[in-house]
C-alpha cells in the first residue's frame, strides 16, 4: 500500500495508525479484544492501551471520510470512485486516475468524465501544459507516441501511394472516373483494399469491375 500511503499523505496530510482495505484479521481476532465503534472503526486490545481499527472497504460514502476511503480495494474502491467523481475537483481526480487501483471499466469512466473534448482556449491551454508536465517525467511515454506518430505517417504513406498507383492504372487504361468513384477511392484507406484494387484494374473491364 506504498502508493496508496503516499496519495494520501500528500493529499490530505493523513496519519493513522491502522488504516487498511479489508475488516480485523482472524489472528488479531484470537489474540486481542475486537471492539466494533462505528461502521469499518474498531478498537483493539485493551482500553488502557487500544489501536484504532480503520477497514476502509467498511466504511460509509461520507465526505469526512475521503481520507480513508482513498484506502479501498476491488469493487469498493469502484463504487468510491463513481460516488466521489462529482464532489472533487478536477486534479484532485487527476491524482485518484494516477494513483488508485481501479478497474479498467472504472478507469475509463472516470477518464471519461475529467477528460472531456472541448473548444475552450484557456482549458485546452491548462491542458496541453499539463501534458507536457507528464511527458517531462514519463520520458518513455514521449518516445511511445513519437513512434507511434512515424508509424502512423509510414501507414498513411503507403495509403496515398496506393490511391496514386491506382489511379495511375486506370488512367493508363483509359478509364474515367466519376466522381463517386474518386469519393470512394478517397474515402478509402486500407492498404489491402487499395492493393486489390490496383490488382484487379490491371485486367478488370470497367472501374466498377476494378473497385468491386
Amino acid at each position: 500500500m506504498g502508493q496508496l500511503d503516499q496519495f494520501a499523505k500528500d493529499t490530505f496530510a493523513l496519519e493513522a495508525a491502522s488504516v487498511t482495505h479489508g475488516g480485523v484479521s482472524a489472528i488479531i481476532k484470537k489474540r486481542r479484544p475486537v471492539t466494533l465503534v462505528a461502521p469499518g472503526c474498531y478498537r483493539i486490545g485493551p482500553d488502557w492501551l487500544s489501536t484504532f481499527w480503520i477497514a476502509a472497504n467498511e466504511l460509509p460514502l461520507i465526505d469526512e471520510l475521503v481520507p480513508f476511503l482513498v484506502a479501498r480495494t476491488g469493487q469498493s474502491l469502484d463504487a468510491f470512485v463513481r460516488w466521489v467523481k462529482t464532489r472533487r475537483p478536477l486534479p484532485w481526480l487527476l491524482r485518484v486516475l494516477e494513483s488508485l487501483p481501479m478497474s479498467a471499466a472504472t478507469y475509463e469512466d472516470l477518464s471519461n468524465f475529467t477528460i472531456v473534448k472541448t473548444d475552450d482556449p484557456e482549458v485546452r491551454a491548462r491542458r496541453h501544459l499539463i501534458l507536457n508536465r507528464f511527458l517531462e517525467v514519463l520520458p518513455e511515454a514521449r518516445e511511445e507516441l513519437i513512434e507511434e506518430g512515424r508509424a502512423e505517417g509510414r501507414a498513411e504513406g503507403r495509403v496515398e501511394e496506393a490511391r496514386k498507383s491506382l489511379r495511375g492504372v486506370l488512367d493508363a487504361r483509359g478509364f474515367v472516373l466519376a466522381a463517386d468513384d474518386q469519393a470512394r477511392i478517397d474515402a478509402c484507406d486500407v492498404t489491402d483494399t487499395l492493393e486489390r484494387w490496383l490488382k484487379q484494374s490491371v485486367v478488370a473491364s470497367s472501374v466498377a469491375e476494378a473497385l468491386r
